[in-house]
């Protein structure tokens, strides 16, 4: 059928779907085209649900309760939960197979996992191939949950020899909802505004969500990049089930632009890991033949070998690869709506939903067709691991830090989510000048079968192409700014296996006392605590100079930012406040040392001036539109999640009419806030005038600065912002003057103009460990993800730049040499007094995908110390007078 005529016969059978709801036989025929008879005992979606799919968007709780229904009344289909989302909605799986390999699936498991020992043997042709098809883990990519549905039925309900087939040599996952939450909010939005009849225009309310629309999770999190940091509920859940299989073949069904047509994998090598085998890759285009096929059996349109990346192993179609399996991604054109007008034509719900269902079932016919050539692949793929790290320098890698237990055992969990073999170490090591203690660091031997993915959260990769759909800088131990080490001796003394995280026991060390307690600020979990505490009404101080104390248990080391809660002074009892302690431990899991006197073996006493009250933090976080809304979601997370503090978001749109004055902390994230107009940005300079401290991240620093909320500048391009010039030249950026227009290839165009872009990379800072917003870090290295174009100017006052970029500062990932020599001396973070207030501003997002644990404790730092800290105009002025 040509491409306009079949245009034409979908609007007609989308619109008699649309708007009557009564044409269950035409569409039957229109989803399930020449596919034979159907079991009438399992109910159609449109039968079970009281509307015909693509007429309407289904819920997550009725996604639910129709695969319940197909379970019931299929005994190919079984069903069951792994877990729940933050808004305690089920997260479902569903096993599709002939009930002979039900019957016998733990041993077709056991079977089948050992593809991924490179000792054993390949499995034989006889056994089932594994399948695994995901749908809407961004929730307002509208076609994929109802495709689920429709891919569900048709295995529980065909009666084809050929689908028979399928089923007795597979076993296929369906995971029909992965972000619930973000579905269920595009779906009261869609279906709130959809029109009967349906309107076309991409200007209709139905086409354009409101702020933060459904693509992300609870905490406004994508899902899609958290295969590998794990931040998420979801996310945890779901790699749980995925090692229990390692599937040969997943897929994950996505949407892009309505102007698009269709897209599935191979992309191009440019976009492929350098550490992938090519023959992964390759297989992609293997089953792309059967894909091909399904779409052009129906006349759609697509693309192949573009744009998309296959990178790294944060997405859900890429980690597959890194344990052998083919992963793709499929994104087809969305309606967002039930019907939209676009460049290609009109383009309807029915007819992207088709599209995906038609390249799902293709799916399985091509591993069904393929399987052999998919078990020797894995089989392969772990065998080459084992070559692939061999040949590296790097033999073993060395982590944990005996000053910071929790941030460690956060890494080791990670580690064992991801099956990575990891060793406890026999004794004390020091390597590349670092020292890692007995049963407080751990060894994880390069020589292993998931050596690809030790690579991924270890290793640098410098990359050479210049464009990527995201971010190209991933190695979570840099994220997490903690100790490590690559040995490449080939041999080192292991201990034993280690198979899961050592449970900290927070105490109380020494007992009770009658004069304070003291926390060292080092531990990850340090700031938990301190929030514990101050929820209970106790007095923290904390530490601007290190001392060393005489304990119970001798001579202790405390450096910058230790917690020091005094036993006088207290509203609460001393005995009430041991037990406070001992329960702020537990929770915490830190260990508090009691101290019995106030005179100090060295440095400080506890009675010092530089020992500094804390004030309870109560923020306020910028939300709704125009704000970076994964920005604004990673600090809820991290509020929410790590101290447990009611962050109160207020909407930009509600700040002038706000009362600031019961909060003493406002972040602002990346994001424009240009609607705000003068009245409301006077209101907050005279707020941090008054005492506040407000902190902002990337293009929100840019605005600051420019508003003259603070004096501190930024370069933007090769212009630099100043609250009292305005914009003037800048020294860093500044372009060499030439009066020769340049002249390129336009298809050069691309390539040219996205190589400018710093999409996600890593970058190292020099960061000062004296400053209150750096206390706890245990390193003047500190790496950051940089994934704008902001640029701070290091401060005029001298004590006020936290971090500087270093002179050579590109670690991993790719940025364009122009824009690193950019970066290089620039200013990562500054602190600025205004008033009585003080302005933090971060060049970066320092929450980034909730997995820079290394940067978002500053941010910490900065809601609890900034208030603390003097100079900035009074220093500068002072500097000026020398």
């Amino acid at each position: 059928m040509k491409p306009r005529r079949f245009i034409q016969a979908t609007l007609q059978l989308a619109a008699a779907l649309l708007l009557t709801g009564s044409q269950l036989l035409a569409q039957q025929d229109y989803y399930f085209p020449n596919s034979g008879s159907f079991d009438p005992k399992v109910p159609t979606p449109e039968q079970f649900l009281g509307y015909p799919i693509g007429s309407h968007y289904t819920r997550h709780d009725e996604i639910v309760a129709y695969f319940k229904e197909l379970a019931r009344t299929s005994n190919r289909v079984h069903v069951e939960v792994i877990g729940k989302t933050y808004e305690e909605r089920p997260l479902l799986i569903a096993t599709i197979t002939l009930p002979e390999n039900y019957s016998r699936l733990e041993s077709i498991r056991q079977e089948h996992i050992t593809l991924a020992d490179p000792a054993k043997p390949v499995i034989p042709a006889t056994a089932p191939v594994v399948v695994h098809l995901g749908y809407s883990v961004h929730g307002n990519e509208t076609s994929s949950g109802e495709t689920g549905l429709l891919t569900a039925y048709y295995l529980a309900a065909n009666q084809s020899a050929e689908t028979q087939q399928w089923l007795k040599e597979a076993v296929v996952f369906i995971d029909p909802s992965q972000n619930p939450d973000g579905r269920d909010r595009a779906a009261n939005w869609h279906n709130s505004y959809k029109s009967s009849p349906p309107v076309a225009d991409p200007l209709d309310k139905e086409h354009v969500e409101a702020w933060p629309g459904g693509r992300a999770n609870h905490y406004l999190n994508n899902l899609n990049r958290d295969w590998l940091a794990l931040t998420q509920t979801e996310s945890r859940s779901r790699i749980e089930f995925f090692h229990k299989w390692y599937p040969n073949v997943q897929i994950d069904f996505h949407e892009q632009g309505a102007n698009s047509t269709y897209y599935f994998e191979p992309t191009p090598k440019r976009h492929q890991s350098p550490i992938i085998p090519q023959s992964v890759y390759d297989f992609n285009a293997v089953l792309a033949k059967y894909q091909a096929k399904a779409l052009d059996d129906i006349g759609s349109l697509y693309f192949t070998k573009e744009n998309y990346d296959n990178l790294s192993p944060i997405y859900g179609s890429t980690y597959p690869k890194f344990y052998g399996g083919v992963g793709a991604t499929f994104e087809q054109a969305s309606s967002r709506g039930l019907v939209q007008e676009t460049s290609n034509g009109t383009l309807t719900f029915p007819f992207s939903i088709r599209n995906h269902l038609a390249t799902g079932l293709a799916t399985i016919r091509g591993a069904v067709a393929e399987k052999e050539g998919l078990f020797r692949l894995q089989k392969a793929f772990f065998q080459s691991a084992l070559d692939q790290a061999k040949a590296g320098s790097t033999k073993w890698y060395l982590f944990g830090d005996s000053r910071d237990e929790s941030l460690t055992q956060n890494f080791l969990d990670l580690l064992l989510k991801h099956r990575v073999q990891v060793y406890e170490l026999n004794d004390a090591v020091t390597a590349e000048g670092k020292r890692f203690e007995k049963g407080k660091a751990y060894v994880v031997p390069a020589l292993q079968p998931n050596f690809r993915i030790v690579h991924s959260l270890f290793e640098e990769i410098k990359l050479t192409d210049s464009i990527y759909y995201d971010n190209t800088g991933w190695s979570v131990i840099h994220a997490y700014g903690l100790l490590y080490a690559k040995i490449g001796s080939p041999t080192f003394a292991k201990g034993d296996a280690v198979k899961s995280t050592r449970q900290l026991a927070g105490s109380v060390d020494g007992g009770k006392s009658a004069y304070a307690y003291l926390l060292n600020w080092s531990d990850y979990n340090a700031s938990k605590a301190l929030y514990l505490l101050q929820q209970k009404g106790v007095l923290v101080k904390t530490s601007f100079k290190p001392f060393t104390a005489n304990t119970p248990q001798g001579k202790q080391a405390f450096s910058f930012g230790t917690l020091v809660i005094p036993v006088a002074g207290q509203a609460i009892q001393p005995d009430s406040l041991y037990r406070a302690l001992q329960q702020t431990a537990a929770a915490a899991q830190v260990r508090i040392t009691s101290a019995a006197s106030g005179f100090s073996a060295e440095g400080i006493d506890l009675g010092s001036n530089n020992i500094k009250a804390l004030r309870q933090p109560q923020i306020a976080l910028a939300f709704g539109q125009g704000v970076n809304y994964e920005e604004a979601g990673q600090v809820w997370f991290l509020l929410n999640q790590h101290l447990g503090l009611p962050v109160v978001k207020i909407d930009v749109s509600n700040f002038g009419q706000a009362s600031l004055k019961k909060y003493n902390t406002i972040i602002l994230v990346g994001g424009n806030y240009n609607s705000w107009e003068k009245p409301v940005t006077e209101k907050i300079k005279g707020w941090v005038a008054d005492g506040g401290t407000l902190i902002t991240f990337q293009n929100a620093s840019a605005w600051a600065s420019k508003q003259g909320i603070t004096s501190e500048q930024v370069y933007v391009d090769s212009t630099l912002i100043n609250r009292t010039a305005g914009v003037v030249p800048s020294e860093a950026g500044a372009a060499k003057g030439s009066n020769a227009a340049e002249r390129l290839d336009y298809i050069r165009q691309e390539d040219v103009e996205g190589s400018k872009r710093i999409n996600g990379a890593i970058f190292l800072t020099d960061v000062d460990t004296t400053n209150p917003i750096a206390f706890g870090i245990n390193s003047r290295k500190l790496f950051i993800n940089k994934n704008g174009s902001t640029l701070l100017v290091p401060s005029k006052n001298k004590y006020g730049t936290v971090a500087q970029y270093t002179s050579n500062a590109f670690i991993s990932g790719y940025a364009p040499r122009q824009n690193i020599g950019k970066v290089n001396n620039s200013a990562a973070i500054l602190t600025a007094s205004e008033g009585l207030g003080k302005v933090v501003l971060f060049a970066d997002d320092p929450t980034y995908r909730n997995y820079w644990l290394g940067t978002n404790r500053l941010l910490l730092n900065a809601i609890f110390f900034s208030n603390l800290i003097s100079g900035g105009r009074q220093a500068i002025a002072a500097e000026a007078e020398e």
